[in-house]
């Protein structure tokens, strides 16, 4: 592994660096350098490397008062007054509702029209093939009765 050993300007309050700015970089050689070095150790273990006294921190200094943050001021947005489109200038609205709903009372109007148009012409049509049905039944017995004849006219030997 690569080892890192420069000072780089960054946490206040590193116990190795001058300033109160600068932090330095400690060489590390496993991850339990790493616990080592973040003060992460609770006591000695047996498989641990040796806490090394410049890799301890002394407590956190108190950070300087500030002035606090302020944060953007929302300036108040008027409610939502009634659609424009609704005054008494406007009467296109209006109008405009009212043709909606003379189209949807004409349309209902046609479709029960067609509606009973359509069961008028479905019985009609009915009626129209009970006749034509009675008269194939008629045009049948009528042929029956003429082969009948023509049968019986014919003589056994072909001749009449």
């Amino acid at each position: 592994m690569g080892r890192a050993e420069s000072a780089v300007a960054a946490e206040p309050g590193d116990p190795d660096g001058g300033e109160p700015g600068a932090i330095s970089l400690h060489p590390v050689e496993s991850i339990s350098d790493l616990h080592w070095a973040s003060g992460g150790h609770k006591g000695a273990e047996d498989n641990s490397p040796a806490p090394s006294s410049s890799l301890r921190r002394p407590p956190p200094r108190p950070a300087p008062l500030s002035p606090p943050v302020l944060l953007p001021t929302l300036r108040p947005v008027p409610p939502a007054g009634p659609c424009p489109c609704l005054g008494p200038g406007h009467p296109l609205l209006l109008a405009l509702l009212g043709l909606l709903a003379l189209a949807s009372l004409v349309l209902a109007t046609l479709a029960i029209y067609l509606s009973v148009l359509q069961s008028q012409s479905v019985r009609a049509l009915a009626q129209w093939l009970r006749s034509q049905e009675e008269a194939v039944r008629q045009l049948r017995a009528a042929s029956g009765q003429l082969w009948a004849r023509l049968n019986t006219s014919i003589e056994p030997g072909g001749h009449r």
